[in-house]
């Protein structure tokens, strides 16, 4: 969850009484004396960070009074983040890396810690200091000083080689500016090869600076329960290997995943008890809303309540699942699939492009002067898709009460938006036919699907005009795009995950991540990234079995997932296990629908059978 947090950011003094200045912050901001100086000596530096409106400003009046100059940044506290960042220093790096995917190239992540070298110490703060630190790096490299004491550095087109030549050069620049000791961590991540959004590399950097901190550091980053000596020990172990309480529980997938969740239930909650609690969460995300151990575990985690069992017994269960389901070898092997995915979708360009009549379409939605009659010449070049539009708009899907005959008129009643995504959509039916699927899946049955899942999507967001207008009717006909991807570039080992998830009745999605470390809905995002498609297209599709992973659509992809599990329970009754829906949807669209419960999803289930036995006629469209 994110939650929108004010930065109040010291510029300059002009009154002459500096002790007033130094006396008021100190108070204020619980600073030190020494602190207090070093501020009014080495601006810009943070005053304070503050969600309350009020607080702030009360503090901006107070400093006004007092002849110093400010300013207010908004900045984003995330769980998934130790530390805070500010939006436009988000949304830069989203663009950067955007356009390291779309080089094909590799980029480098570096994040950098500065702490005094000697107790009592106060160093010179990095804020506004990023010109400096860039000094003697390329044009291409950004720094970003995301608080007083923590920077970002990103280096266009470095790879792991690199770094070697970057952080000598980032060391020294910052040594330059707090001119005293300080001891300086760094950790990096490669883009795209370690993840690819910003959260993913930020979670690899961190895991990379935890190994290597102080056993200190390591009790106040990891937070364990440790009780007894043998437990210590065991826990002490753990942290060195791999196949660590971290890892198993954030990265067991598939089979693996299914063992864990049908272990004894203390013995479970003993091992999540000792991973911080956001990462407890994130593991109950990922279960079946109707699961009986859903709402055990979702409980366990607010009350914290301490298990029955000790770590000794925990210790031995993880070890044999380690040992039985082969942990260790099936993550590297998941690892160089991982790599082989990422060479892959730097060729796309060569496999898939976008049709052009796409193209023309979301140019023209796109442009802010554009008009109705150029959005209708646009969607008339194709007449197989006018007719497909006019069709679909007079069906009772609408249930217009007077017969639509041109696409400017569908434009005039429905709105822009509306038919700008039901046209984009729909042209983009073509690039199922393209891929070769290898006698897995039959492509009208996808394409059938997704179409579908399309209108199942637009029919839950009657009333919510603005996932309509963020494009739901487009996302859901991409959700699963990813799926040709994997078939056609791996076709033996998505042959497996076909087999394996028919056999045990595992997720396909899940089942993909513990293969290829990415499910097709990941994939389907990264190609519509190299589509240039909007943003809130790119997460909904990518994250629409894990919506909260999205950084700020979460809505639209629970929704695009919602929509999938009603399409694929209407398809086949016992696609629930399959295509499951998680604790992660219900509890995003518990805050998108009024009142909605258990009892709304089988509702819903219900809903659709009969939208869908309505609007039969529509499917002939795409037959």
């Amino acid at each position: 969850m994110k939650e929108l947090i004010y930065r109040i950011i010291f510029k300059k003094l002009y009154s002459k009484n500096s002790n007033d200045f130094i006396q008021y912050i100190s108070s204020e901001f619980n600073f030190s004396r020494k602190k207090a100086e070093r501020i009014l000596n080495s601006p810009p530096a943070i005053l304070c960070d503050s969600p309350s409106k009020s607080i702030i400003k009360t503090a901006l009046k107070n400093l006004k009074t007092l002849n110093a100059r400010v300013s207010v940044h908004k900045v984003i506290k995330d769980e998934r983040l130790s530390f805070y960042i500010d939006q436009w220093q988000l949304k830069w790096i989203s663009k950067l890396l955007n356009m390291t995917l779309r080089a094909g190239a590799d980029s480098a992540l570096l994040y950098v810690i500065i702490k005094p070298g000697n107790k009592g110490d106060e160093l010179i703060p990095l804020t506004g200091k990023e010109r400096d630190i860039e000094k003697g790096f390329r044009e291409s490299d950004s720094v970003y000083a995301i608080d007083d004491n923590k920077i970002l550095f990103f280096g266009f087109t470095t790879d792991e080689n690199g770094i070697e030549i970057v952080i000598p050069k980032i060391i020294q620049n910052i040594k330059n500016i707090v001119q005293q000791d300080a001891v300086i961590k760094i950790g990096h991540a490669i883009f795209p090869r370690d993840g690819y959004s910003f959260y993913e590399l930020i979670h690899i950097i961190q895991k990379k600076l935890a190994a290597d901190a102080t056993p200190k550091e390591k009790s106040e980053q990891l937070s364990f329960n440790k009780k007894s000596p043998e437990e210590s020990k065991f826990n002490d172990n753990i942290d060195r290997k791999d196949s660590s309480y971290s890892n198993i529980f954030n990265d067991a997938r598939g089979s693996l995943f299914r063992e864990l969740i049908t272990i004894d239930l203390e013995l479970l909650w003993d091992g999540l008890q000792k991973l911080p609690i956001a990462n407890q969460t994130l593991f109950c995300l990922k279960l079946p809303y109707n699961l009986p151990l859903t709402n055990i575990l979702s409980e366990r985690i607010k009350s914290q309540t301490p298990s029955k069992k000790k770590g000794i017994d925990t210790k031995k269960k993880i070890e044999s699942l380690i040992s039985t389901m082969d942990f260790e070898k099936k993550l590297i092997e998941r690892k160089k699939k991982q790599t082989a995915v990422i060479e892959k979708l730097n060729q796309l360009e060569s496999l898939w492009t976008i049709p052009s009549v796409a193209i023309q379409i979301y140019n023209v939605a796109m442009d802010p002067n554009s008009e109705i009659d150029d959005i209708q010449e646009m969607i008339q070049l194709d007449q197989a898709m006018t007719l497909k539009i006019l069709k679909l708009v007079n069906s009772s899907f609408y249930g217009l009460a007077q017969k639509v005959n041109s696409a400017k008129e569908a434009v005039i009643i429905l709105g822009t938006d509306e038919i700008m995504n039901m046209a984009f959509g729909l042209s983009l039916s073509e690039s199922f036919k393209e891929p070769g699927l290898k006698g897995l899946i039959e492509p009208k049955a996808i394409w059938k699907h997704s179409v579908k899942t399309a209108l199942i999507g637009r029919y839950l967001c009657r009333g919510k005009k603005k996932y309509a207008d963020e494009g739901i009717f487009t996302a859901c006909i991409l959700h699963d795009f990813g799926k040709l991807f994997l078939i056609e570039n791996f076709p033996d080992e998505y042959r497996k995950i076909l087999e394996l998830s028919r056999k045990m009745h595992l997720p396909i999605y899940d089942l993909e991540e513990e293969i290829f470390g990415y499910n097709h809905g990941v994939i389907s995002g990264i190609i519509a990234k190299k589509w240039n498609l909007p943003e809130s297209l790119i997460q909904a599709i990518s994250f629409h079995h894990h919506p909260s992973s999205s950084e700020s659509h979460a809505g639209l992809a629970a929704i695009t997932g919602f929509a999938n599990y009603l399409c694929s329970t209407d398809e086949n009754k016992d696609c629930s296990k399959t295509t499951p829906l998680l604790k992660d949807h219900q509890d995003i669209l518990e805050d998108i629908f009024d009142n909605f419960t258990i009892n709304s999803i089988e509702e819903a289930k219900e809903n659709s059978k009969i939208f869908l036995n309505e609007n039969k006629e529509i499917f002939s469209l795409f037959s």
